[in-house]
């Protein structure tokens, strides 16, 4: 059951992911979640501390749910990789990213916006970085600089994203997550 907290994080993240967060509506927000500004106040003191609380659980838990497969499995961690990628269903191309949004919108005029955002992102290239590395003990790619690789593969994912939204085109992900795969595969 969703808790009033839980409908003001998602309602919050939705609104932010929607209009930036300097164009997020706390009325819009707490009519989203069917919540009055008191309760708001309850868990949050403002709109900003809900904000950053709705994009780091919302994000990281998703890059979690995401990644969490590397941990078990023992063989195929490329091949699921590459059906994650490949997965457009997740996808929101008309918004973009929502990792990369609030990096351009924030990072350079409000520092725990930039602080958060820089550990999300670091999380995020951790956890590719953690595909090849595992990748690399099993056997399925080469020995390489897993960690440039993983700079190179979460910046092009990002690219990737940011086209589609630039042309409206879905297609335009899909090309280059293919030319990705492509270059990984050299590395096998």
């Amino acid at each position: 059951m969703e808790t009033t907290r839980d409908k003001l994080i998602n309602a919050t993240f939705d609104e932010v992911f929607s209009h930036g967060y300097q164009g997020a509506s706390l009325s819009d927000i707490l009519a989203k979640a069917g919540v009055h500004k008191g309760s708001m106040y309850h868990f949050f003191a403002n709109k900003k501390e809900m904000a950053l609380a709705a994009i780091e659980e919302t994000v990281l838990n998703r890059n979690i749910e995401k990644y969490r497969y590397v941990e078990t499995y023992t063989g195929g961690l490329l091949e699921e990789f590459y059906t994650r990628l490949r997965d457009t269903s997740e996808r929101d191309f008309k918004r973009g990213c929502p990792i990369a949004n609030i990096v351009q919108e924030m990072s350079n005029i409000d520092e725990e916006f930039n602080v958060l955002m820089q550990s999300i992102y670091g999380e995020f290239r951790s956890n590719v970085k953690a595909i090849f590395d595992k990748a690399v003990t099993v056997g399925e790619m080469k020995p390489c600089d897993t960690t440039k690789l993983a700079l190179f593969t979460t910046s092009t994912i990002e690219g990737a994203i940011l086209s589609a939204k630039a042309t409206g085109n879905a297609q335009d992900y899909v090309d280059v997550i293919e030319e990705l795969i492509t270059h990984i595969e050299g590395k096998r």
